[in-house]
């Protein structure tokens, strides 16, 4: 078990927020990408999928069709470093949802 007191490296937290998306009915899992950068990936309805990171201050991800070329990329204003995994996954949750994520069944 994880000390939510400790701060969490960036595996850790991308599979704790994973895990949220995926409570709130997100297809939605942590991928190590290579060279120790991990994503949150998020599958489309209509195929493809988010790739969500933290490579600024803020999170961001790129939108793939289901031949993966990227079609977009989204911006959110929520901190990159925040510990606070509630209040990360609902913002990637929303902005997930406006790019076409597929909401399963919980």
């Amino acid at each position: 078990m994880i000390d939510e007191t400790s701060e969490l490296n960036e595996e850790k937290m991308a599979e704790k927020v994973a895990e949220a998306l995926t409570a709130r009915g997100l297809s939605a899992f942590a991928q190590d990408t290579g060279g120790g950068i991990v994503c949150i990936i998020v599958e489309r309805k209509d195929g493809g999928e988010i790739a969500w990171g933290t490579a600024d201050v803020t999170w961001g991800a790129a939108v793939t069709d289901e031949d993966g070329e990227q079609i977009s990329s989204v911006e959110t204003k929520w901190p990159s470093d925040s510990q606070d995994i509630a209040a990360t996954a609902n913002a990637l949750f929303e902005a997930s949802l406006g790019n076409g994520a597929l909401l399963t069944e919980t």
